[in-house]
């Protein structure tokens, strides 16, 4: 299972913790019941910043060289867009619940 985060930059570690705890519980009874089970949770910040655990990741799933350094750039650009997209619409009531 793939956890996305998106903490402060601060909290990358706290947050890492955090979701590998979440769902001890629910790995363990998978494993009891005989499937495999693993959590990697992953960590991008909104402006950009790219966590170890998402190289980590890329690399399980056995993308490496070019392919990952490309990867973990689009990464970045992509949570650095969305959260100027969302900061840029902040105000705006679509976004808030009454």
């Amino acid at each position: 299972m793939v956890e996305l985060t998106v903490p402060y930059e601060s909290r990358m570690e706290e947050a890492h913790a955090f979701k590998e705890g979440k769902y001890l519980d629910l790995t363990k009874e998978l494993k009891k019941d005989g499937y495999e089970a693993k959590v990697m949770p992953v960590e991008i910040c909104a402006r950009g910043f790219v966590g170890s655990s998402a190289y980590g990741l890329l690399s399980k799933l056995s993308i490496g060289g070019n392919k990952r350094t490309k990867a973990l750039r689009l990464l970045a650009e992509t949570a650095e867009n969305s959260f100027r997209w969302i900061w840029s619409r902040r105000n705006e009531r679509l976004l808030h619940k009454d």
